[in-house]
């Protein structure tokens, strides 16, 4: 772009005299013939000496301004790979929006607050220029001022500074200077690159801003005329890509692509609500700018502000990891549209409060702009309420809704594990074997597994509530008639249904936690869970032991009536319903009556705080159908069968370690029933110490990877594709660590069988394959539960399925096997099976991330 071909005016006469073709006889106060005449004189030699004399020393404080964020940094604004998504021309013909209705418009109706709020900031804008030492205008990025193109908007950043402090009388003046120079940029547009037209425009920008905000201008003829011309620049500027490509494929941007665009996004903001100011000012209606709809919302503080490259680069890979779906959209701070349901409204706003975590002053007012639309919501749906919490329930609320769906958990773990050391007296007093005893461990492990496939789905539709009190109902009445059992085929049958109604309980309860939780806390909330299902590994074979040594067996399943008879009371008091399809974030009511309490109660105890008051479900939302298919469909799907199936082979190698444990102590150590119950508290101490440091590490390495992610730079160094958040890592780094040192309890726990070695031998290393057993599971079951949040319940079944089945088959012959080799061979090729199993969690590490990623 050219520069003007002289520094300041040729023309000598003033202004009045120079219309008059007079001669001009100036004095200090003016010329002789304005002062006779009492007629204004401007002089334009002296209006530009103001801004010649200062425009040297002015350029190297602007230059200054940006040394926090572009002095270590070599900008190269060539070959920028931008793209336009709008339709442009929607913006040069928005002047006639007014006078030429446009289908679908909607009236930008602002309450007076609001719009002296926009008039008010857009004024500080002007004032932040026209000081131009200390800082910017928030749509101009410090990069900007270093570059060479750039001309046309330092120009203008020094030209404003005349009206800092203007003469009495000489405010005249200076508008005249600003609306010259504004014709002359406009005029060159036609031969501006693609900085320079980007630096013309927000020049263009500021001196129609500071005409009308700094200098009082009222609506003239010149001033439509600019608007309109600032629309015809907007235009221009935005066709030549208003988004990085990079951002179009969820990837990191070069910094001087997201600069350049983010620059003009903001500035192209700031123009819409300068319209709506000069609409205000002249009485005219203004419109909702609907041909933004899909463009991106202001950056955050940490990109804008970066002070370097490496800096930057970082900050824009957290904001990558936060965002795995994409950045906030301007049209999401507008007002709902009616098509939205309850989930998409509350997804929304949930989005609208991450992306203002880190805003600078620029984003918060626009968000203040909108937010006088945002969540107005008239239609025949019900909105969530005007919160963006992810659950209305505070730390001892949920505290308690765990502990509550720990102990339904324990019932699980009590009805597997009590029945283990009375397995030989049950053989004895129902005139069977010992194997065929076991084959009842088979059918109840089978059950187990196909149980929440039906229970899981349901809980998904129809509310965990209704699931659990069916669950426990099914177990109550299995659980009187196995005490009252005189033959094997009745200890068989009801035994599958006892596990119909316990084995539920965990899908149930995982897709609570999944309801309660985010995945940033999910794992501790998760291994807490866990501790209560695995409680009863270490208790249950001492009570069943004593049970049954001093009572008989069928005790064992007489405390198990009272136990859940007592609980379902308590858990009909206490459990709200936390299914998000039926109660969102738990703030909102239920037509349902059963649905409906305790949850009311917990509303009005809870101590966080959101925006409305609870509102009611659609009918819509009720007709949601059950699908038993899910978690098949889950099972078989590429993106989970890998590391389902690993985790099954290690649970089955280890349901079939203490299977046989009762058998292999009571024949090689000759323990009575007493005894026996004791030896599995090795097991379950380990379990439960597992599952709670699980839970810890699975907070920490979500973190970590977090933070990795963000901070290793070559990470998204191509602009193809941006990865999505490496769960994997955060959820499944451990498996391998766990598998060897289960491989070696084990092995261990076989071979000093096989020799007779003491039996605190074995006992200990049971201790540790607890330990490494359930804290693998712990990892699985977390991650299900993070990549199928809204199928929580039928992703745990999922798992729960498959690893029942497993456990299932290896418990039947795991017997004949010692028999045939002897426990130490027996479990060795047990191990064996488990370390081909592993590469199970090999393919989910490689290929699990790709495929999800081609999925979506």
């Amino acid at each position: 772009m050219k520069a003007p071909r002289y520094s300041a005016s040729r023309q000598k006469a003033c202004n009045n005299c120079t219309r008059g073709k007079t001669r001009c006889q100036k004095g200090p106060s003016g010329c002789s013939r304005c002062v006779q005449r009492g007629l204004l004189c401007i002089d334009p030699q002296d209006a530009m000496a103001q801004v010649s004399t200062a425009s040297i020393d002015e350029v190297s404080d602007l230059r200054a301004v940006s040394q926090g964020s572009s002095a270590q940094a070599n900008f190269d604004f060539s070959e920028l790979r931008l793209a336009c998504t709008i339709n442009v021309d929607d913006i040069t013909s928005r002047w006639l929006n007014t006078y030429v209705p446009v289908a679908g418009q909607v009236i930008n109706d602002y309450p007076l607050s609001i719009s002296a709020l926009i008039r008010r900031v857009l004024k500080s804008y002007v004032a932040s220029a026209v000081r131009g030492h200390t800082s910017l205008p928030p749509f101009i990025h410090p990069a900007q001022i270093d570059d060479s193109s750039s001309v046309p908007l330092a120009t203008c950043l020094n030209m404003v500074r005349i009206c800092q402090n203007p003469a009495l009388g000489r405010e005249a003046t200076a508008a005249e200077v600003l609306q010259r120079e504004m014709s002359t940029i406009y005029q060159r547009r036609i031969q501006c690159n693609h900085m320079e037209l980007l630096a013309t425009f927000q020049a263009y920008l500021v001196y129609a801003m500071t005409l009308v905000l700094r200098l009082e201008q009222a609506s003239t003829l010149f001033l439509r005329q600019a608007m309109m011309n600032l629309q015809d620049l907007a235009w221009m500027t935005t066709r030549q890509g208003i988004v990085s490509v990079a951002e179009q494929q969820h990837s990191r941007p070069r910094w001087e692509e997201w600069i350049v665009v983010e620059a003009k996004r903001r500035t192209l903001y700031v123009m819409y609500m300068f319209d709506d100011v000069i609409s205000k000012q002249e009485g005219i209606p203004t419109f909702l700018g609907i041909e933004l709809v899909g463009l991106p919302a202001p950056g955050s503080k940490s990109l804008w502000f970066a002070n370097s490259r490496p800096e930057w680069q970082k900050m824009y890979n957290l904001h990558l990891a936060d965002w795995p779906d994409g950045g906030l959209c301007i049209d999401e701070l507008w007002a709902m549209p009616s098509e939205l349901g309850d989930i998409e409204i509350a997804r929304r706003r949930s989005r609208v409060e991450q992306w203002m975590e880190d805003l600078d002053e620029f984003g918060m007012m626009i968000y203040a702009v909108t937010s006088c639309t945002h969540g107005t919501y008239t239609s025949s749906h019900i909105a969530e309420p005007a919160t963006t919490l992810h659950s209305i329930f505070d730390k001892r609320q949920k505290v308690l809704i765990v502990a509550i769906i720990s102990i339904a958990a324990t019932f699980s773990g009590f009805a597997s594990n009590i029945y283990f050391p009375a397995l030989p007296t049950i053989a004895h007093d129902l005139n069977v074997s010992i194997e065929l005893v076991n084959l009842s461990v088979t059918a109840y492990l089978i059950f187990q597994g196909l149980a929440p496939s039906i229970w899981g789905p349901i809980s998904d539709v129809k509310g965990r509530r209704v699931a659990y009190v069916g669950t426990f109902l099914v177990f109550l009445g299995s659980c009187i008639g196995l005490a009252l059992t005189r033959n094997y085929a009745t200890l068989i049958v009801l035994r599958c249904l006892q596990s119909t109604g316990s084995a539920s309980t965990i899908a149930i309860g995982s897709g609570v936690i999944g309801d309660i939780t985010t995945r940033e806390n999910r794992g501790g909330y998760m291994a807490v869970f866990q501790a209560g299902l695995l409680a009863p590994v270490a208790i249950g074979p001492i009570i069943g032991g004593g049970l049954a040594a001093a009572l008989g067996w069928r005790s064992i399943f007489w405390f198990l009536t009272i136990y859940c008879g007592a609980f379902l009371v308590f858990l009909i008091l206490l459990l709200p319903e936390t299914l998000r399809h039926k109660v969102g974030n738990g703030s909102r009511e239920t037509v349902e009556l059963f649905a409906r309490y305790p949850l009311t109660f917990y509303q009005k105890t809870s101590q966080m705080r959101w925006d409305c008051e609870p509102m009611a479900l659609t009918e819509n939302e009720s007709k949601k159908s059950v699908d038993i298919t899910q978690p098949l469909r889950i099972l078989f799907s590429k993106q989970a069968s890998p590391i389902i199936i690993c985790l099954a082979i290690h649970y089955a190698v280890w349901q079939m370690s203490i299977t046989a444990m009762s058998t292999l102590f009571l024949e090689v150590y000759n323990l009575s029933e007493t005894q026996i119950g004791l030896t599995f508290l090795a097991n379950g101490v380990g379990s439960i110490l597992g599952t709670l440091t699980t839970g810890k590490v699975l907070n920490m390495d979500y973190k970590r990877v977090k933070q990795d992610y963000a901070s290793r730079t070559e990470i998204l160094e191509t602009t193809d594709r941006k990865p999505s958040f490496p769960i994997e890592k955060a959820r499944l780094r451990l498996i391998p660590l766990f598998s060897l040192l289960q491989a070696i309890a084990i092995l261990v726990f076989g071979w000093t069988i096989r020799y007779h070695v003491h039996i605190s031998v074995p006992i200990i290393t049971t201790f540790f394959t607890g330990w490494c057993a359930v804290s693998a599971q712990s990892l699985v079951m977390t991650y299900l539960v993070d990549i199928f949040q809204d199928r929580s319940a039928a992703g745990s079944a999922a798992l729960n399925l498959a690893r029942c089945l497993c456990a299932a088959a290896g418990t039947s012959f795991v017997l004949p096997l010692i028999r045939a080799a002897g426990a130490g061979w027996a479990l060795s090729i047990c191990v064996l099976a488990q370390g081909v199993a592993l590469l199970g969690a090999l393919i989910q590490w490689k290929f699990a991330q790709t495929w999800r990623d081609q999925k979506n």
